[in-house]
């Protein structure tokens, strides 16, 4: 039997029209997810970015007030010095210029309590008649110090007289308030370097980037700096979301108008110690999400048209494939942008989501922390075994975020010091999303600031050793003279071998006081560096040679190892001194039968030397005071060994770290080499 059905063609038609409204619908709703997930992935870069460029100001402006700060405590050295000098009287106009060339000072003047120039290191020409600068008055400039305000003035940048320069000075008052001493520097370095790290260029650079409309810092009076396309924005009065997020140091995200189109906004307070600076506002385009929507929009039009004619469940399908394919790109492109901006920053940056697990891990954090993003990816923060980031976790978990906390991270076989900011991301809704984490090393900027206050320390150290020497030194040979011509020329009536005895010691301890003084000028004064090319496994025997006798003698394990063919540019004599004090120090440390080893190698750009021995080890206490001068743990010892050794690898631009605890203590230097030329 034969069974046949007939259907109507208006059952057809609205068969076809509901399954192109079903699937249009369909289409729509897939739409809305995958551009939910794209203003997602627009926040988080919204976010990143916010903090990077927030984070990069502030180091700029941290980086700005250290330099300035370091500029005046030079500047102040070198006018204390000048007023010990102008204390004893051994001030001349020469004596001015030759300090001023020997410590990098533009101009020393120095003024009565009238205000009136009585020395200077200025060379007088003849045109100064015609501006009177034979005649100088710098009352009103000096004036806290004249009247006894102050002992210490910090004058600042100020314009030149007759150039268009900037010089940087200081003042000090002259000892019994005779009047002032003002040095200055020229600032052009200083100006040139803040111009190079300042705001404004970060804002350009980030400003240059294709996916970025505009960069603005704002604040209620107006644009403080802005990237190239920004001609107007809206204002804190006529722009309520901008209040708001000033009261606020998270990352507010909107959709708004820039020149007539849509933009992707996000918006962040700069504070810097705790004062408001103003906002950043960072403006991601949509012309390629308004793009794909628009085509998405006319390509659900024109294929219901051909599903209600044809087939609307098989081009359905095409469809919604055609539209998953195109959101997938674009996420996966938007994504590609986020990654490749993250990856390459110089900072180390971590993403956690709310649920404690590392979402992102870029190539800078992995070398911090000598683990790969592979092994570390998804694992929860707290349980890594990597103490610092466990650390960094206990403290999200207990909502303690913080920032600029400076944290000594281990990294490989060094120690890192670094400043950590943990910042929060919020959704659309404001709800918690994730946490950004930025690290930045500043292991070399702890350095340049230690190794400046030391030479800082030794340039004055030195200028007022050298004028006070001689004054102590003639009276001391004196004495000792007298005591020499004592013991042979005269003999006592009574008592004549404690006349000799004293005699004698007074001798001694004359000699001995020369010997610290001696001592004390070769730390003070500067080093003449004597650089060549030198082919260290030979430097080496000759430390073998010196010290093996005495290994001998006290069995002691004495062995040097390293690569042959290595070569160094230092001055050798200098250079031994230094690593001879470092091995004198290890034999001193052993007891008998103990253990010295010293290695030698390069690594990473530099000639390295390890010093090791297995005595009593460093009281930790002590750590910070085993470079000061006359520091001794040994009652016999001089305590300059390793200071003048620390100086000599400092001149060498080297640095030196130690570890020290009851198995023996272990030095490596480290010096900047070159490959034999």
């Amino acid at each position: 039997m034969k069974i046949s059905f007939k259907v109507r063609p208006k059952i057809l038609i609205f068969i076809a029209l509901v399954v192109s409204v079903v699937m249009i619908s369909s289409a729509y709703f897939e739409l809305r997810q995958n551009k939910e997930e794209v203003f997602h992935l627009l926040t988080e870069t919204a976010h990143s970015l916010s903090e990077t460029i927030t984070t990069s100001s502030i180091n700029a402006l941290n980086s700005s007030n250290e330099l300035e700060s370091l500029i005046t405590e030079r500047l102040l050295n070198n006018a204390r010095m000048i007023r010990v000098l102008d204390s004893l009287s051994l001030l001349s106009h020469e004596k001015l210029i030759k300090i001023g060339k020997e410590n990098n000072i533009y101009r020393i003047n120095i003024f009565d309590k009238n205000g009136d120039r009585v020395l200077t290191n200025r060379v007088i020409e003849s045109d100064d008649h015609v501006h009177g600068e034979e005649n100088v008055n710098r009352y009103d400039e000096v004036k806290p110090i004249l009247t006894g305000e102050v002992t210490e003035l910090i004058i600042g940048l100020k314009q030149a007289m007759h150039v268009n320069e900037q010089r940087f000075a200081v003042a000090v008052s002259r000892s019994g308030r005779r009047g002032a001493i003002v040095v200055n520097m020229n600032a052009e370095d200083f100006l040139s370097f803040r111009k190079r790290i300042g705001i404004g260029k970060i804002i350009q650079e980030i400003g240059d980037d294709s996916e970025i409309e505009y960069v603005a810092l704002q604040d209620s009076i107006g644009i403080m700096a802005a990237s190239s396309t920004v001609r107007e924005l809206s204002s804190f009065e006529h722009d309520k979301f901008l209040s708001g997020a000033k009261l606020n140091d998270s990352t507010f995200t909107r959709v708004t108008n820039f020149d007539d189109r849509e933009v992707f906004e996000a918006i962040k307070g700069l504070y810097y110690e705790d004062e408001f600076i103003g906002v950043f506002r960072i403006g991601i385009s949509l012309d390629e999400v308004r793009s794909i929507e628009g085509r998405i929009i006319r390509r659900i039009i024109i294929i219901s048209i051909i599903l209600a004619a044809i087939s609307i469940i098989l081009l359905s399908v095409i469809f919604s494939n055609q539209n998953l394919n195109l959101i997938t790109q674009e996420y996966a492109n938007y994504k590609s942008f986020t990654s490749s901006f993250l990856q390459n920053m110089k900072e180390a940056v971590l993403t956690v989501s709310s649920d404690m697990k590392i979402t992102l891990f870029n190539i800078s954090a992995e070398n911090l922390f000598s683990v790969s993003a592979s092994e570390i990816i998804n694992n929860d923060i707290s349980n890594t075994e990597i103490k610092s980031l466990e650390i960094i976790g206990a403290n999200i978990k207990n909502n303690n975020i913080y920032k600029n906390l400076e944290l000594s991270i281990e990294s490989g076989n060094n120690i890192k010091f670094t400043s950590i900011n943990i910042f929060p991301n919020y959704d659309l809704d404001k709800n918690l999303d994730s946490y950004t984490i930025i690290i930045n090393d500043i292991t070399e900027l702890k350095n340049i600031e230690e190794q400046t206050k030391r030479n800082e320390k030794l340039l004055a150290m030195g200028e007022l050793a050298s004028g006070v020497a001689h004054e102590i030194r003639n009276p001391i040979n004196s004495i000792g003279m007298i005591g020499q011509r004592l013991n042979r020329e005269f003999t006592p009536n009574a008592d004549t071998k404690e006349y000799s005895t004293l005699t004698n010691l007074l001798t001694s301890e004359v000699s001995r006081v020369n010997k610290i003084i001696t001592q004390f000028l070769q730390y003070a004064k500067p080093l003449d560096l004597q650089i060549v090319n030198v082919e260290i496994s030979k430097l080496m025997m000759d430390f073998y040679h010196l010290f093996i006798e005495q290994a001998e003698q006290r069995n002691i394990a004495f062995k040097i190892k390293g690569d042959k063919n290595v070569y160094a540019n230092i001055d050798p004599e200098l250079f031994k001194q230094a690593i001879i004090n470092f091995i004198q120090n290890a034999f001193d440390a052993v007891k008998n039968n103990g253990r010295v080893l010293v290695e030698y190698f390069t690594k990473d750009g530099s000639f390295i030397v390890v010093v090791k021995d297995n005595g009593k080890g460093i009281p930790e206490k002590d750590h910070s005071k085993i470079f000061d001068l006359y520091y001794s743990t040994r009652k016999e010892g001089s305590g300059i060994g390793l200071s003048i050794a620390q100086k000599i690898i400092s001149q060498h631009n080297g640095v030196i770290d130690f570890t020290s605890g009851n198995n023996g203590t272990t030095f490596n230097i480290k010096i900047p080499y070159n490959e034999k030329l």
